[in-house]
């Protein structure tokens, strides 16, 4: 679940509706947007389909947006990220249109990243600061990690074992999910801001058009070696902690 735990509150029909206008907005730009490129079917899908998710878990998780009963200008932002990584998730598998579009595709992914400030300067500024709105943009944020790993695998030199970089949040969740007696909250940490922005950067910096293959392998193992060094991290402070309450 994209929101778990308890419900912040009930939704007001003005933060319903707000939000599925804005979902349903941005899915028709979307549409529009692959139709005027003349887009392949599958590209339609793989763009679409996940938007739809991001969509549905969105208008569910709505209660934990208390006690704002407005969707707000950060989580609009939120959810154009979404709509931009989706997007990039439609070239997946298409290496020669990827390849085609040149420096458009990593300066996309790198506004894609730049916009990720914005949205929670946007939510402190207007009083809008939420668990909703935190999972959310956090949400996009891995997703966005593992579509570029994606892109890096199938258009460089880089090669599949950089995927890990992308899926290593996944797996981390699932650990939490199978062994629940570790998951709880972490501490707050610039290392891992800083190693999701290294991270980003790297991969987006790999996706440049005439990029030597060396220069995009050693970035794409700069990315994977950081997130893993940094989850190792997180996983033995949720091991030792779990031991500590145990022992106790």
């Amino acid at each position: 679940m994209m929101f778990p735990g308890e419900a912040g509150t009930a939704i007001t029909p003005r933060l319903r509706r707000d939000a599925v206008l804005a979902v349903a907005l941005t899915a028709a730009a979307m549409l529009a947007l692959l139709i005027g490129q003349m887009a392949h079917p599958l590209q339609f899908a793989q763009s679409l389909l996940p938007f739809a998710l991001i969509g549905g878990f969105l208008i569910r998780g709505l209660s934990h947006h208390a006690p704002h009963t407005r969707f707000g200008a950060a989580n609009l932002v939120t959810l154009l990220r979404a709509a931009g990584v989706c997007l990039l998730a439609g070239l997946i598998g298409r290496v020669e249109e990827a390849a085609n579009l040149g420096w458009l595709l990593p300066l996309t992914a790198l506004a894609i990243l730049a916009m990720d400030g914005l949205d929670g300067w946007l939510a402190r500024w207007l009083g809008l600061v939420s668990a909703f709105g935190a999972r959310f943009d956090m949400e996009v944020d891995g997703f966005l990690i593992l579509v570029l790993c994606l892109l890096v695998a199938e258009g460089t030199a880089a090669g599949p074992w950089v995927v890990l970089c992308g899926a290593l949040r996944y797996l981390f969740l699932a650990w939490l999910t199978l062994m629940p007696r570790y998951d709880r909250p972490l501490p707050p940490s610039l290392r891992r801001k800083t190693v999701f922005v290294v991270q980003a950067i790297a991969l987006v910096a790999a996706l440049v058009p005439g990029l030597p293959d060396v220069a995009a392998i050693a970035l794409a193992a700069l990315a994977t070696g950081l997130v893993t060094a940094s989850f190792a991290i997180d996983s033995r402070f949720l091991y030792r902690t779990e031991r500590k309450e145990r022992v106790q």
